[in-house]
This record gives C-alpha cells, structure tokens and sequence, in this order.
C-alpha cells in the first residue's frame, strides 16, 4: 500500500514568501490526485517538496508510512514526469528509456537481461516499439513525450509525480495523451500526483483534485463534487464558472 500525506506542510522563502501554507492532505493508495491551481498558487512546490527537490519548512511528508523530509529524490522511489522533455538527444530511444535503470547503483542494479525486458515492456505499453532505435528528433512531440513517460515507468517507482506534463503539445496530442496517461494508470494502477492549471485536463483524469490558491488549500475532493459543491467563490469561479463558459462558448459554436 502507497499512501502518500502531508501534514502540516509549510514552504516558507527566505524572504518570508509563504508558497505553501499548513497543508494537510492525503493521497490514497492507486489514486490519481490532481493538484489545480493558478499559476503561483504553491501546486509544483507541493510537488517538489514531495519529491525532496524543495526543502520542507515545517511539517512532515509521508511515503508508505515513513516520513521522507530527509531522504534523498533518489533514494524515495519515485517517477517523475515534467513540462521539458529532457531527452538526450544523441541517444536511442531505447537509450534514453534505459538510462536511468544503467546509472543505479552497483548494489542495486538490475541485470542487463532485466533492463531490456522493462524497456521492451514500457515500449509496447507505450506505443514505442517500432521507434527504439531512432533518435528524439526523430519524433513527434507526443511520442517525445511517452518516451519521458517510459522512462519514469521502467523504474516501477512506488508513485508518479508529472508535472504539467502536456503544457508544450497542441491541443489534439493533449487530448491523446490525456487519454493515454488515464489508461496507463487504470492500467497499472500506481499511486499518481499530477500538477496542472488546466480545468479541464483535471476534470477528465482526476480521481480526486486538490484545489490550491496562494498556498492554501481550498478544496480537496472528486471533481464532480467541486463543479457541483465548490466550497468556497475562489473555486466556484476558477473551476465551474471557466467549465461552464467553455460549455456556453461550445454550444453557442454548435448553433452557428
């Protein structure tokens, strides 16, 4: 069981800027969790505080029952999946799927024979199979993209942190992976924490949002029960009044 929670979890700068503000939320084990929010609002400092990127003011996080705040990103057993690609471009993709699995540790590397089979694995489950041996440029910016996403994935980490992941494709790719990125997860059921601005793309993959402004909380739910309850005017206007122009903007096309 991978629960994740945060209790009391404050990011306080060195200027005295509160990014996130006395957080306390829980993630179950096998959920997709989408912290939304506006752009500042403290979602990608949640996220890297949980993925030991950021310093934790106070308060404490907690991975599988065992607080985290002074263990190592690399030592938290985690896939992380962000806005930038970061492929090397001089690599196969094969290469690139691989590389993190080559550069553990001797004690804990894995035989050769067992990298091959977890990138053959990822390839396939990603649609990659006839392109391992081409190079990034090589590819379209959605294949570029489940690439990054194999790449979190052969490690089998215990959670999958992506952070606005989808932000550089255009709308249609969006739409496919978005598709894409809800099956892998019905599919391999990991625990998932997803950062995003967009209504929408919270809407359509979230098993619960947990909505943020200036640092705080707002609403932490599935995210019908938002659009239907929001809890407060802040999430009554970013989500359901953004969802219902969208909708107004739709039908009013559909009429011309």
């Amino acid at each position: 069981m991978v629960e994740i929670e945060f209790r009391d979890v404050t990011k306080r700068y060195e200027d005295g800027t509160e990014a996130v503000s006395s957080l306390n939320l829980t993630i179950k084990n096998g959920e997709f969790l989408v912290l939304l929010g506006p752009s500042g609002c403290g979602k990608s400092t949640t996220l890297r505080m949980l993925a030991g990127l950021e310093d934790i003011t106070e308060g404490q996080v907690f991975i599988d029952g065992m607080c985290v705040n002074d263990l190592p990103p690399g030592d938290r057993n985690l896939g992380m999946v962000f806005q930038s690609y970061a492929l090397y471009p001089h690599m196969s993709v094969a290469d690139n799927l691989s590389f993190g699995l080559r550069m553990m540790k001797k004690d804990s590397r894995l035989p050769d024979e067992e990298i091959v089979s977890r990138v053959r694995e990822a390839a396939k489950m990603l649609d990659l199979e006839d392109e391992l041996d081409k190079k990034p440029k090589e590819l379209s910016g959605g294949q570029r993209q489940r690439v990054a996403l194999g790449r979190a994935l052969v490690r089998r980490p215990k959670v999958l942190l992506m952070d606005e992941p989808l932000s550089n494709l255009d709308a249609e790719l969006r739409h496919q992976m978005r598709q894409e990125i809800r099956r892998l997860h019905d599919q391999l059921g990991t625990t998932t924490v997803y950062v995003t601005h967009d209504q929408i793309e919270a809407m359509t993959l979230a098993d619960k949002v947990a909505i943020l402004d200036n640092g705080i909380l707002q609403q932490h739910t599935p995210p019908l029960d938002a659009y239907h309850h929001p809890a407060n005017d802040f999430v009554r206007s970013f989500l359901c009044r953004h969802i219902d122009d969208i909708v107004e903007t739709a039908q009013q096309l559909t009429k011309a």
